[in-house]
């Protein structure tokens, strides 16, 4: 086998399965950031203390409103944001695009059922 011309077997895998692991990898990373920051609920402290309760709490009813670039960066920390976009070998600005669109499907996964929810909304005080 040429090395630079043929792939080993078990690399050649379809274009789509590559593209899922990406998309797996991604969400775990974005899993990894919510448990450092103090899982759903201290996040979802967090963007409530900067101001930014009505999207974390529309993120638990799956309403997800958007969060911006630079409510990403005040939420995370640039340092933090650049060190995962090294870590997925993408450019901040890509990593950050992707983070405002899963963030909020993860943090809506992560907190459990619809009780869970409300027990934690109410424990809380943001109902």
């Amino acid at each position: 086998m040429n090395a630079t011309t043929e792939m080993p077997r078990w690399l050649r895998l379809p274009k789509q399965l590559w593209g899922q692991l990406a998309i797996e990898e991604f969400s775990r990373a974005v899993e990894d950031l919510i448990e450092r920051h103090g899982t759903v609920t201290g996040v979802v402290r967090r963007m409530e203390e900067m101001g930014m309760g009505s999207v974390a709490r529309s993120w638990l009813k799956n309403v997800n409103e958007p969060i911006f670039s630079e409510q990403l960066h005040a939420l995370f920390g640039t340092g933090v944001l650049r060190a995962l976009a090294a870590k997925l070998d993408l450019q901040p600005r890509d990593l950050v695009r992707r983070l405002s669109q899963v963030l909020p499907r993860e943090v809506y996964r992560l907190s459990g059922t619809r009780h869970h929810q409300s027990r934690t909304l109410m424990w809380s005080g943001w109902r």
